[in-house]
This record gives C-alpha cells, sequence and structure tokens, in this order.
C-alpha cells in the first residue's frame, strides 16, 4: 500500500463525507503531508498538455493538475480528483453537508477518461514521474451501477460502472443516437445543426480524442454509508 492508497483508507474513517471536490483535495493534501512531512505537495499545479481533437488538430492547453506530490528524491505523483454529488442534506457530528446536484454523467464519464489521458500524457512529457493516479469519489449510482454501454446512451463508450474495461481505443461519442434531421457532419468532421452551431460533444474540451496508453480494469470500493447514502471510489493507479 502506498501514500496515496493509505491517506484514501484514512479518511474513511477520519471524514466519510465532504463538502465539494475542493474539500476533499485540501483534506487528501493535508493528510499525505501529515503522513509524510518530507513530501513536498502543490495544488492546481499547472502544466502544459498536448490534446488532439477528433479532426486532427492538435493543440496545447495550460491545465492545472489537482495535487501533485514530490519525494525526497525529486520524483513527482500527479493526482487528479472528482467527486460527483447527488443532491443531499447530511447532518455527521454537528456539521450539515449540503450536496450540489451535478447530474451531466454523460460529461463525467467522458472527464474521467480525458483525466487518465492527462496523467498519462503527463507521464510522457515528465522524466522524474513515478506514477500517478486517478480518483472519484460519488454517491450518483449512476456511475456504478448503470452500464451506459448496453443502454446505447450517446456516451456508452465511456462507462466506467462496476467490472467495466475502460478500451485504449476512443471509440468517441455515439453519434448513431444523433438525429440526423437536425445535425449533419461538416468538412471538419464536427457535426452542426443547421444554423452551423456544433454539437456540444464537439466543442471544447468535449472534442479531445482520448486514446489510452493501455485498457484500465474498473473496480467500485465502498467508502462510506452515512444516513443510508452511499459513498463509493474507484481509483485508478497510471504506473
Amino acid at each position: 500500500m502506498d501514500f496515496f492508497e493509505k491517506s484514501i483508507i484514512e479518511l474513511q474513517n477520519q471524514r466519510p463525507i465532504f463538502h465539494s471536490e475542493d474539500d476533499l483535495k485540501l483534506a487528501l493534501a493535508f493528510n499525505i503531508k501529515e503522513n509524510n512531512p518530507e513530501f513536498e505537495i502543490r495544488l492546481e499545479r499547472p502544466v502544459e498538455l498536448e490534446m488532439i481533437n477528433r479532426n486532427g488538430k492538435k493543440t496545447t492547453v495550460r491545465a492545472p493538475i489537482d495535487i501533485v506530490v514530490i519525494d525526497t528524491n525529486g520524483n513527482s505523483y500527479p493526482i487528479e480528483l472528482k467527486y460527483k454529488t447527488r443532491k443531499a442534506n447530511i447532518s455527521l457530528n454537528d456539521e450539515n453537508y449540503i450536496l450540489a446536484e451535478h447530474g451531466a454523467q454523460d460529461v463525467g464519464r467522458y472527464s474521467f477518461r480525458k483525466d487518465i489521458y492527462r496523467i498519462e500524457n503527463y507521464k510522457s512529457k515528465n522524466l522524474n514521474y513515478k506514477y500517478g493516479y486517478v480518483l472519484i469519489l460519488t454517491n450518483d449510482k449512476a456511475y456504478f451501477e448503470k452500464n451506459v454501454f448496453e443502454k446505447d446512451n450517446i456516451d456508452k463508450h465511456f462507462s466506467f460502472h462496476n467490472g467495466a474495461l475502460l478500451n485504449p481505443f476512443d471509440l468517441s461519442w455515439n453519434y448513431s443516437k444523433m438525429d440526423k434531421t437536425k445535425f449533419i457532419l461538416n468538412e471538419n468532421n464536427v457535426w452542426c445543426n443547421i444554423k452551423s452551431q456544433e454539437h456540444w460533444t464537439c466543442k471544447k474540451e468535449n472534442f479531445y480524442k482520448l486514446d489510452l496508453l493501455k485498457d484500465y480494469e474498473i473496480t467500485w470500493i465502498d467508502f462510506s454509508i452515512i444516513e443510508k447514502t452511499i459513498f463509493k471510489y474507484c481509483l485508478i493507479k497510471i504506473e
């Protein structure tokens, strides 16, 4: 068990619920530093990453990595986090947690794969990379229970339900579900409506092609149960 896995287990007892993604990020960073005072911790460390759009166009983006841990040998461990919640109002130890309704699970599934891609990209550009992590913690059963691949949804290829295997090749959004009476594919391989407005899957960060270096097995693990609200997490280690 390494330092990050140890921190997650310790937080299960110390902090079974968080107010927000920033709250989770700070709690993890504090725990890592507390257990490893010799480590350096950076939050929201900006890095330049090369991204490729689905039409082949390359672009360099400046993006923050949620947590970067640096050990005494100068090795770096980048960590990306997601905290996706369903609406809930929970009291614990005289503290009230009002969780937001994030929804948009299709974008959430795509973003999970994008985080893995970004850590792999970081790995290829940093000689001092040791290994990295992508973590998602959620009380939204749609992520860990719903197999959207079987339902043939537009985000079917990004499903990471329990037991799924992420294909290393990005099979893109499921455009077979696109209403062809409203959208057409233009010469730039972009789906647009009759007013030349781009479909949301063809805009900005949703239009990246996210081929991975390998496949990843998905396992969801219980984190906590509070007032019948179940939190689970999925942890991907990128070595």
